[in-house]
Parts: structure tokens; C-alpha cells; sequence
């Protein structure tokens, strides 16, 4: 199906937009930033900047927790941007707007980042801090047998790898993973699918982006490519959004069957009549609010479900 007319128009004012040629990884950066920048700051109870302990140094990161009668659960977050863009301050709009609608804290982190670091730098810092939250869980305010793992995109690559490797029982194991119009088979670049609106889409770049990100490294891997991970059993439960005009959808899509065929409970949101990117636009337009929106409950249905303590009290 195609675009709503609101949502169509503001996909166009989008496109009238293309990025110049020609740009620097700088320039990229800081066109990406500006692009986010144009989105409200919904509030949330608490946002605090946060130094993780990384595998090669601290990794700036941001806390925000709405209120909350006890130790919150919480998500950590690794953003996207084609592995090179993006980091936690522009990405700072969509992190508030993801914990609004949750109700639960999210950790959102500034991994290393292609050409200057590339595979696995992303996917290390991603264990590391998961890792580093569910330690500091309680000085945080968070409830460190709650701690999930998110991404959006590239981010999403980076978010279901490390959900992979720390799949084993032990504290760091996340209890949920968050997928969100996630990269998930990096073997080739898949093409864009035939627009139902006539809506003409730059080239993606992606390219350049999986060369600098990889260096080499070969994409069949299962830490590079999740969707070929070849027993998905024990993986940590998974909400997965898509986008219907998305090329990356298709990949999701199966990710989600296999992880249902390998008993792993999986919640699949479709994003019906949206573009890859839309966690960004909810303030612009009917439809990705109420994704993000939908979004949120789930990732709230699924964190906020009461826990057992050891003296059986509930909490939640």
C-alpha cells in the first residue's frame, strides 16, 4: 500500500532535500545531526550524562528514566547512521521520544565508529557497556535483572550481535532485544524496493559505509551478519520494527521467522506505510507517531511486567 496523503507530502519535502555531493565523513556527521536536531525534545524525568567503561576507553552515554516507583527497567541503546554517522547528542530526540512512549530508561551509547574504528570496535563497545549497565544497574536506578538491548538500523546490527554474544546465563545477559528497521545480512547492499508513490530516493551509500565498517572482515560472519546466525535457540526475546518501504524490511522479516521457528518469542511491529528512519519524523507526521507510539507499549508490556523477588514480593 502506499504512503497517507499527510505523511506522503512530508516524505516529499524530504526528497526536495538531497544531500550535496561530495561530502566528508565530518560533513556527513554534521548534516546527520542538524537533519535530527529539527525534532522536538519531548522531557523525561531524568537525563543524566553517563562515561561507561569501554574495551578502549569510557564511552560517553545518556541516562533517561521517566519517574518511576522503583528501580526501572531499563534498554541499552546503539544508535544508527549507516555505522559512521550519528552519535548520543543527535540522536538525543529519538532517544526521548522511545522513552516517553516505554516508560522505561533507556541508555543510549556512543560506540566507535568507521573509518576510524572499524569491525568489531561497534559490536566490543555494545558488550562492554550492557555489561557496565546491568553492574551499575542499582546505583543508576535501574533494575539490573531487566536490562535489555536496543538499536535502530545499523544500530540494530550492532544491538543483535551483541545480544549473540552475551547469550549465555550470567548477569550480563540481556533479557530483551530491540530491533528496530535493523541491518541485519551485510553480505550485499539490497536494492530498493519499486516505490508505490513515485517517491525517488538518493543513492543509499551504504555502500562505502559497510567497507569502511568491515575493512575486510568477511560479512558472512554470524557477529556480522545476525541473520545467519545458524542457532538462534537461547537468543534473548525480541520486538522487531519494520518499515514497509524499506529495503532492510525483507531481512527482518525472516530474522523474526527464524527466531520464532527457534522458540525465541518474538514481537514483529510493521511499520505499514513508512520509510527506513521514520523513529525520527514522529512530530512531523501522524504515521511514524503512532509507530513509535506502538513501539513503546511494547517494549513497556514487555519490561514492565512484575518481577519476583527473593522474599516473593512483587515489584514492578
Amino acid at each position: 500500500m502506499g504512503r497517507d496523503p499527510e505523511y506522503l507530502a512530508f516524505m516529499r519535502r524530504r526528497l526536495a532535500e538531497p544531500p550535496a555531493p561530495g561530502r566528508s565523513v565530518e560533513d556527513a556527521r554534521r548534516e546527520h545531526a542538524a537533519d535530527l536536531a529539527r525534532s522536538p525534545r519531548p522531557p523525561v524525568e531524568t537525563v543524566k550524562d553517563l562515561a561507561l567503561d569501554g574495551p578502549a576507553g569510557p564511552l560517553p552515554a545518556r541516562l533517561y528514566r521517566p519517574a518511576s516507583t522503583g528501580p526501572a527497567p531499563a534498554l541499552v541503546f546503539f544508535h544508527g547512521g549507516g555505522w559512521v554517522l550519528g552519535d548520543v547528542d543527535s540522536y538525543d530526540p529519538v532517544v526521548r521520544a522511545l522513552a516517553a512512549a516505554s516508560g522505561v530508561a533507556w541508555v543510549s551509547v556512543d560506540h566507535r565508529r568507521p573509518p576510524e574504528d572499524p569491525f568489531p570496535a561497534a559490536p566490543d563497545d555494545a558488550v562492554a557497556a550492557v555489561g557496565w549497565v546491568a553492574a551499575n544497574a542499582a546505583g543508576l536506578g535501574l533494575d539490573p535483572a531487566r536490562v535489555g538491548v536496543a538499536g535502530d538500523s545499523a544500530g540494530g546490527q550492532i544491538a543483535a550481535a551483541a545480544a549473540g554474544r552475551l547469550r549465555a546465563p550470567g548477569p550480563a545477559r540481556p533479557v530483551l532485544q530491540v530491533l528496530l528497521y535493523p541491518a541485519l545480512d551485510l553480505r550485499r547492499d539490497p536494492p530498493q524496493p519499486p516505490d508505490p508513490d513515485g517517491l525517488v530516493f538518493p543513492p543509499s551509500g551504504v555502500g562505502r559505509a559497510l567497507r569502511a565498517y568491515l575493512r575486510g572482515t568477511d560479512p558472512a560472519r554470524p557477529d556480522v551478519s545476525p541473520l545467519l546466525e545458524p542457532d538462534p535457540r537461547g537468543l534473548p526475546p525480541a520486538i522487531i520494527a519494520t518499515a514497509e518501504h524499506d529495503r532492510l524490511r525483507p531481512q527482518a522479516e525472516r530474522h523474526a521467522a527464524r527466531l520464532t521457528g527457534a522458540g525465541v518469542p518474538v514481537t514483529l511491529i510493521a511499520g505499514t506505510g513508512l520509510d527506513h528512519g521514520f523513529l525520527g519524523w514522529g512530530a512531523f507526521a501522524r504515521r511514524p507517531a503512532e509507530a513509535v507510539a506502538e513501539i513503546g507499549a511494547a517494549v513497556g508490556r514487555a519490561l514492565r511486567r512484575p518481577t519476583v523477588v527473593p522474599d516473593g514480593t512483587q515489584i514492578s
